[in-house]
């Protein structure tokens, strides 16, 4: 994930962003909006927590912006301001208990429309992998997406939850081995 084409960098759209260029920040959240949500709703598995955390990630960023350390891509920041935000707000959720409203689902979260190019068994997969994403810790939720889905180094995602690489591994470890077991019935015999 980088600069399109044409445009400024983001280091020197964040510099004109400290000097007070408020439409530099907004060009870096257009760049950025879509990947700090889906970073969010992968973690959070919300569409309504993902859109908040989202918000939530760009108002800490701006707020912060000051403090930013060159040394750092600017990308690799924002996600950690996000992945932080996330696991907060998994430990605030895992200290209260949902009560299901009607026409809901059993995590209390309205269901998604399918895809109607989607078939039946895709969107079976899709539920179970969701609902074994949502039993990792959230610890070893965070690991896992970040380096399956956001595709980043054990380095990258080390510096950015702050934790020592040996950690990283052996969360990511964890998080496959409980995926292996809780999606057993897909796995070839």
């Amino acid at each position: 994930m980088g600069e399109p084409q044409g445009s400024l960098p983001d280091l020197e759209l964040v510099r004109k962003t400290q000097r007070g260029d408020i439409s530099a920040f907004d060009e870096l959240m257009m760049r950025y909006n879509r990947a700090v949500y889906r970073l969010a709703y992968s973690i959070v598995r919300s569409h309504a927590d993902a859109s908040d955390i989202s918000q939530e990630t760009f108002i800490r960023a701006y707020r912060a912006i000051s403090r930013f350390d060159e040394q750092y891509r600017f990308y690799t920041w924002l996600h950690r301001i996000c992945v932080n935000l996330c696991l907060n707000h998994l430990k605030r959720v895992q200290h209260q208990k949902l009560v299901p409203l009607p026409g809901t689902d059993t995590e209390g979260e309205w269901q998604d429309l399918p895809d109607p190019g989607t078939s039946p068994s895709d969107m079976e997969i899709r539920r179970d992998l969701d609902q074994a994403l949502r039993k990792l810790p959230s610890d070893q939720r965070a690991v896992f997406v970040l380096r399956v889905k956001e595709e980043l180094s054990y380095n990258e995602i080390a510096k950015m939850l702050g934790i020592p690489v040996g950690t990283v591994m052996s969360r990511l470890s964890r998080a496959r081995l409980r995926l292996k077991e809780l999606l057993k019935d897909y796995l070839p015999r």
